[in-house]
């Protein structure tokens, strides 16, 4: 037998290295990270605020800083609307001030106690400097001005401004002001109790709370829970998932403690990451912990299937698992480092939202790969190969007779029926199930005292539970499993029949295949942007059903206005006027607050302030402004929104081009050929806008969604080409390593072969842990989830098992060029001089 090469993969499979590996990994997450509260301190820095997610330069970034210095603060409104469709009555009047009592019997740190100094920008007393009459004769009995003190409010605190009335008299609306200190908790609180309050509808009269404040404490809300609801759903499905590919009872917790332990040090690497200024969000944090589930129980999927193959040709555990990962380790390694380096590519956009995910998508992915090239090994290697059970991987010499059974057990579990066989096997699990806390002291005991017993000779505490059931039960299942495989190998079995159907003709698969992708491309015609932040929630929310209470009687942007910042006070009136004479715009108010860094005005537009009909007017404000007074900059909600959506555009004009570029030459590296990487960066890009094309089809027709959010394409983008070049790394690197033995063509089909099972498994995980985004209220993350996973299962099933091999077995060794397999060929391949090694190898 020829020498096995070294190799750094295989390192950690040694003896005493598996035993160094667990106590880092132990150490490392236990001792710091969690004992430092790093992955609590991380869900601490997440960041949700519109404001965060844009780029410093954005004109709206600049009006939100002089908005702040002027008026003290960030300050957001929150409003409460009245509305009866026959018409406000005087009981309904006098209901608002009766609410006012009831609103102020709590007060809280973040809510501005004079509500009419805020309004009017800090002027004392608020008179007409916020547009309120002059004359309260002016206004209908029980009306108000927008910095007229509610009546009805305690003395030293009077949040509470207005009401104003609607000129139809169907509503009115109560105004607060909200501090914003970056802290969830303080916006939140207030809002909730307001509307525990006062919400709800009776007698024909409806109040809803919105304004700045309202959307802020829905979005918070949401936020607060996803990380919790994601892991918890993501977590459920991999394990069911795992349950199901290994079916063993035992052996799923394996990759899953160390998924766990990814999570844990992403998590805490992250938090280290967001101290150095970069931003950090809900969503960023979420698709980090998905990259993570799903990217590493892939990895994870490809390390014990090349385990488990050499298992059943190498008795040692330990020689198994260095030859496993010498051929599993590079594939991972470099699979990774393509996710790790797309995602890098994200820090060049100008979305600050989008820019973090790229380093922070790059930890999850790198820790998951850390995890599943070391951790995962040691734990392997720990538990040996019984963690199999009752699928347990045998050599001649490992494999059990059952000699040693009793003849009941024999009679019964070995040699009996199926379901007389696997009902003790049923019951013995419920027991250890049920026991489980007694079974693991016993456990910790038996393998304490093993150690005792090799340092100084004391006796072995016996296992008590499980080593009865096992000798009785568990021990003559797997022999009778072990007796009833089946022999599967590379020239056996689906994935060896799937390629022996694309070699009998590639030349039609290739065209059928590249039809299909083609056809579902078709769906990119029904491209849309139109989702805003209105229709953002797959749930109701008071805030969005407050605006459309309040549009129906008022201007819809009244309750969150646009700001203009004047920096020249001699030309506020100039700008006024220009900007009322922009067709949307319906009134711009008086100075609300003057200072240094200029006047503030607030213009109140005629659509929804989150609509695209309010968007688009924010370009032809800012020209009216600029005209007037070049110096004046407009903000506020709107303008946010409208920033978002030009920064999303350009990132997704200038990214995916680098991103390609990025891939390729990683591909180029590990193939060392030119011709494969193109064909595969080409696959992917086809495969993606299929996705893509399905994707925007399923949101128009199927779901009925309004849009998509700009930002859609460069995520689905990224995290399609990534992963998608992952799954033709783990067949074509296979492919290359066949080829150098058996030729190009049966390199290929035998790649296949042996691939096939894993990868779609690999597959049908990553695309389950995108598609549990779906189960958040959010429309983007069910859109990308739903994206991302449908073009997953594209890869996996049509380009990975079809389209590629295709390539392959038709361009036969020019599918290497210009690399030395271009120039030569393997053997080829004959079932004699194969058959019986493999069906050695493969037992299945």
């Amino acid at each position: 037998m020829s020498p096995q090469r070294r190799s750094i993969f295989a390192s950690v499979a040694g003896p005493r290295a598996k035993w160094v590996v667990l106590a880092a990994w132990l150490v490392g997450i236990f001792v710091v990270a969690v004992a430092a509260q790093l992955p609590a301190k991380f869900t601490e820095a997440e960041n949700n605020e519109s404001a965060s997610y844009l780029p410093g330069d954005a004109e709206s970034s600049a009006a939100l800083r002089a908005s702040e210095a002027l008026q003290g603060g960030e300050l957001a409104p929150a409003v409460i609307v009245y509305r009866r469709a026959s018409g406000v009555t005087a009981a309904d009047r006098r209901g608002i001030v009766e609410d006012a009592a009831r609103l102020t019997e709590k007060r809280f740190p973040g809510v501005v106690a004079d509500g009419a100094t805020a309004a009017s920008g800090g002027s004392q007393g608020g008179g007409g400097g916020g547009g309120s009459p002059s004359r309260p004769g002016d206004l209908p009995a029980g009306c108000g001005g927008p910095t007229t003190p509610l009546p009805g409010q305690p003395a030293g605190y009077a949040p509470f401004v207005g009401p104003i009335c609607s000129p139809d008299g169907k509503a009115a609306i109560v105004t607060a002001y909200v501090t914003s200190d970056g802290e969830g908790e303080t916006l939140l609180d207030a809002v909730e109790f307001w509307r525990d309050t006062v919400s709800g509808s009776s007698g024909g009269l409806t109040v809803k709370v919105t304004g700045g404040a309202g959307y802020a404490a829905d979005a918070i809300e949401v936020f607060t829970s996803i990380n919790g609801t994601l892991l918890l759903a993501a977590a459920s499905l991999v394990v069911f998932l795992l349950i199901a590919i290994y079916r063993s009872p035992i052996f799923l917790f394996i990759p899953l403690v160390a998924v766990m332990f990814a999570e844990v040090l992403s998590r805490s690497m992250g938090y280290g990451l967001s101290e150095l200024g970069v931003s950090i969000n809900t969503q960023s944090s979420s698709i980090m912990s998905v990259l993570v589930l799903g990217a590493g129980t892939d990895y994870a999927l490809l390390i014990v299937a090349r385990y488990r193959e050499e298992l059943r040709v190498t008795d040692d555990r330990h020689e198994a698992m260095r030859a496993a990962m010498r051929s599993a380790g590079p594939a991972v390694f470099a699979s990774a480092a393509t996710v790790m380096a797309a995602l890098l590519c994200l820090t060049i956009a100008r979305v600050n939202g989008t820019a973090g995910l790229g380093p922070f998508g790059a930890i999850g992915v790198g820790c998951a790969a850390l995890s599943m090239l070391t951790l995962l090994p040691a734990l392997l290697t720990v538990f040996g190969r019984r963690a199999f059970w009752p699928f347990v991987p045998h050599t001649a010499t490992t494999a059990p007779d059952g000699a040693s059974l009793s003849p009941s057990a024999r009679r019964s579990i070995v040699d009996g029926g199926g379901v007389r066989a696997l009902g003790p096997v049923i019951g013995a699990c419920v027991l250890v199930a049920l026991l489980l806390p007694l079974v693991l002291l016993n456990a910790i005991g038996s393998a304490t005292s093993r150690l005792l017993a090799a340092l100084f000779g004391w006796p072995v505490l016996p296992s008590l539970i499980v080593g009865p059931l096992d000798r009785a039960v568990f021990r003559p299942y797997e022999v009778r499993r072990h007796r009833h495989e089946r022999v599967a190998g590379v020239t056996h079995g689906f994935w060896r029949r799937v390629g022996d159907r694309v070699a009998a003709g590639p030349g039609r698969v290739l065209a059928g295949s590249i039809a299909v992708l083609l056809v579902l491309c078709a769906g990119l015609g029904f491209f849309s942007t139109d989702l805003t932040t209105n229709d953002s929630y797959t749930t109701e929310v008071e805030s969005v059903e407050g605006q459309e209470l309040l549009s129906q009687s008022f201007a819809a942007g009244a309750a969150v206005p646009t700001d203009i910042i004047v920096r020249s006070p001699e030309a506020v009136a100039d700008v006024a006027s220009a900007v009322e004479g922009v067709e949307g715009a319906e009134s711009v108010s008086p100075p609300i607050a003057r200072g240094e860094r200029g006047v503030l005005l607030q213009a109140t537009l005629g659509p929804s302030p989150y609509s695209t009909e309010a968007f688009d007017l924010i370009e032809p404000i800012r020209a009216a402004a600029s005209q007037a007074a070049p110096d004046a900059i407009v903000g506020g909600p709107s303008a946010v929104e409208s920033d978002l959506r030009e920064a999303a555009a350009w990132d997704s004009t200038v990214i995916p081009p680098i991103v390609l570029v990025v891939v390729l030459a990683i591909l180029v590296i590990l193939l060392r050929c030119l011709v494969a990487p193109l064909l595969l960066v080409g696959t992917v890009i086809l495969s993606f806008l299929a996705a893509l094309g399905v994707g925007y089809f399923a949101f128009e027709v199927i779901f009925g969604f309004p849009g998509s959010d700009p930002s859609l394409p460069l995520f689905a983008f990224v995290f399609l080409v990534a992963l998608g070049v992952d799954y033709n790394i783990f067949l074509v690197a296979r492919a290359r390593e066949e080829t150098l033995e058996h030729g190009s063509r049966a390199g290929m089909l035998r790649a296949l072969a042996v691939t096939g099972g894993v990868i779609t498994s690999a597959g049908i995980v990553l695309a389950g842990t995108f598609s549990v985004l779906a189960v958040l209220p959010l429309v983007f993350l069910t859109e990308i989830g739903f994206v991302v996973a449908f073009g997953v299962l594209l890869d996996t099933f049509l380009v990975r098992s079809v389209l590629v091999p295709a390539l392959g077995v038709k361009l036969g060794k020019r599918f290497w060029w210009p690399s030395e397999l271009s120039r030569m060929d393997g053997a080829g391949e004959s079932p004699e001089s194969v058959e019986p090694s493999d069906r050695a190898r493969a037992r299945a």
